[in-house]
């Protein structure tokens, strides 16, 4: 594996030297390396890598089920700082030419989530597909760059060959692992955040995401499969309050689609622990044109009631009684999801993919109230 990335690296950063290759972890859709505690190279796994294949690290099995991938970096308890500085002494890593930029991609026929690329792989050619997915999300992480007030990841190179994305580490800890002393500061800076990334021109934005729609009744139908797969584990004070709820109606669909990360779970948020500070945005790749409630909704699953109110008070885009009914109601199919994914996979995947179920059954009582 390492001598993999060694290749890689000497083809798009010559004379930079390997000293240590970690892996970070891995999802459905990625597997991430950092290199000497400085860079993240990140592999998508569509067609994961034949053993012949010199240009790029083999990716591992995903996660069984057909759960929601996770963030490839989230199962390591030990993640370091995700330093956004470029490494010392390594002027190539200053170069921004090998990024494509936003014309590279205007044109180019908007891809489904992942797991739809990998179903589509069979007609379209897996290579192609990895390569567009990759060239996608770096054509992507440039624009979303410019707009979000929160530093996120900015590639230094992308290899369509070997479906890779090479970053600079930025600052922080995952919020799911490092939770922060005091998380209602952090309510000011989601709420710009979210504000900046749902007032996106959707015209432009259509370039680089696809649509992600889905009738909520399925969604509600996913989350009762979920709950039959974890009821035993379920508290009995907490069955009632969740079988109420997969007992009622729907919300009315969204009116409104905009720009989203679609998947702002606490682990693609890094902290400053110890200031209680918000120093980045992580994992891009399922960005769509969606309902945006659904942004608000993971604050609301995973921060609480209490940060997801403040956060709204600091959050420009529109949100009614319509939006807020949308928002608990995904954030509780969310956290069914969650620790159906923990405990269904948290044997095989390790301790890290355990967290999942372990807080979502901590929340149960929060979020179905």
């Amino acid at each position: 594996m390492t001598e993999r990335i060694i290749r890689l690296l000497a083809r798009h950063l010559s004379g930079y030297e390997v000293r240590t290759v970690e892996r970070l972890g891995e999802g459905q859709d990625n597997a991430a390396y950092e290199v000497n505690g400085e860079l993240v190279i990140r592999q998508s796994k569509i067609d994961d890598w034949a053993p012949h294949s010199g240009s790029a690290p083999q990716g591992g099995s995903s996660a069984s089920g057909d759960l929601a991938a996770r963030d490839d970096l989230a199962a390591r308890d030990d993640a370091a700082p995700y330093g956004d500085s470029a490494p010392s002494g390594d002027r190539d890593l200053q170069d921004d030419s090998a990024r494509p930029s936003e014309a590279d991609l205007r044109g180019a026929p908007a891809l489904h989530r992942d797991s739809a690329l990998r179903g589509e792989a069979a007609l379209c050619g897996e290579a192609a597909l990895r390569g567009e997915a990759v060239r996608r999300e770096a054509a992507l992480l440039a624009v979303v760059s410019e707009l979000s007030p929160l530093p996120v990841p900015v590639p230094i190179f992308v290899d369509e060959e070997a479906g890779v994305i090479a970053y600079r580490k930025l600052p922080g800890r995952p919020l799911n692992l490092h939770p922060v002393k005091e998380p209602t500061r952090l309510a000011a800076p989601l709420g710009d955040f979210l504000s900046r990334v749902h007032a996106a021109p959707v015209e432009r934005m259509e370039a680089f995401v696809p649509r992600d729609t889905f009738p909520l009744s399925e969604l509600l139908e996913e989350a009762e499969g979920h709950y039959r797969d974890i009821a035993a584990q379920v508290p009995p004070a907490a069955r009632r309050q969740v079988e109420d709820f997969l007992g009622a109606a729907v919300p009315a669909e969204p009116g409104l689609l905009l720009f989203c990360h679609n998947d702002l779970g606490s682990e693609h948020l890094l902290v400053d622990v110890e200031a209680s500070a918000l120093t980045g945005v992580i994992d891009w790749t399922d960005a769509a044109i969606a309902d945006p409630a659904y942004d608000l909704a993971l604050v609301y699953r995973d921060l609480g009631p209490e940060v997801y109110e403040r956060t709204l008070t600091y959050y420009e885009g529109r949100h009614d009684d319509a939006e807020h009914e949308r928002v608990v109601f995904y954030a509780r199919c969310a956290l069914l999801e969650d620790i159906a994914y923990g405990l269904c996979s948290g044997v095989q995947a390790g301790s890290g993919v355990r967290s999942y179920a372990d807080a979502g059954l901590a929340h149960l009582g929060r979020t179905f109230a």
